[in-house]
C-alpha cells in the first residue's frame, strides 16, 4: 500500500479531530437542551428545546459522527496501529459503531416523541418517560464519547494476539521439489 504524503496525513488528522471534537460538542449541547427541557416550567421553551435538539441531530450530529468514524477508520487502516491489531482501536471502533446506531435510532426517536408530546402545549403523562429517556440517553452518549477520547489518549491494553492455527503437516512448497525430474 502506498504511503500517504505528510500533508495528506495531516489533513486527515485535522478532519478527524474537528469532526470528533464537534461530535463531542454537539453531545454537550444535546445534554444542555435536555436539561433545559427537564427543568423549565415553560411549555414553549420545553418544546423549542426539543426542536433545536432535532435540528442539531439532523444537521450536525449525524455528519460529524459519520465524519469522525470514517476519518478514524482511514487513519487506523493507514497507520501502524491498524484497524484490528490493538484492543484499544477495536474498542473505539465498537463504541463508535454502537453510537452510530443508538443515537439516530433511539435518541432521535425519543426527540421526535418529545416534540410531538410538547407540541400542544401541556405535555401528557407519557412525556415524563420520554424526557427521562432523553436525559439518560444524552448522558450515555457523552459518557461513551469521553471513554472513546480517553482510550485514544491512554491507549490501554495490548496488541491482539493471533491464535496459532494447528494444522496437519505442511504440504511441499513446490511439487517439483519432491519428485525427481528423471524418475
Amino acid at each position: 500500500m502506498r504511503r500517504w504524503s505528510r500533508r495528506s496525513r495531516h489533513l486527515l488528522l485535522v478532519l478527524h479531530y474537528v469532526t470528533s471534537v464537534g461530535w463531542l460538542g454537539v453531545g454537550f449541547c444535546q445534554l444542555t437542551l435536555n436539561l433545559v427541557a427537564l427543568t423549565t416550567g415553560e411549555a414553549l421553551l420545553r418544546h423549542h428545546s426539543h426542536e433545536i435538539a432535532h435540528v442539531l441531530d439532523r444537521w450536525l450530529l449525524t455528519p460529524l459522527a459519520l465524519g469522525g468514524a470514517v476519518t478514524g477508520i482511514l487513519l487506523a487502516v493507514r497507520s501502524t496501529w491498524g484497524l484490528l491489531r490493538y484492543w484499544w482501536v477495536v474498542v473505539k471502533l465498537a463504541l463508535t459503531v454502537a453510537l452510530l446506531i443508538f443515537t439516530p435510532v433511539w435518541l432521535g426517536g425519543w426527540v421526535n416523541e418529545a416534540i410531538a408530546a410538547t407540541a400542544a402545549g401541556a405535555p401528557g403523562p407519557a412525556y415524563s418517560g420520554v424526557r427521562a429517556d432523553l436525559l439518560a440517553g444524552s448522558v450515555s452518549v457523552l459518557t461513551t464519547l469521553v471513554v472513546i477520547v480517553s482510550v485514544s489518549v491512554v491507549k490501554p491494553w495490548g496488541r491482539i494476539r493471533r491464535r496459532a492455527v494447528r494444522a496437519g503437516p505442511k504440504p511441499p512448497r513446490h511439487w517439483s521439489a519432491t519428485v525427481s525430474p528423471r524418475a
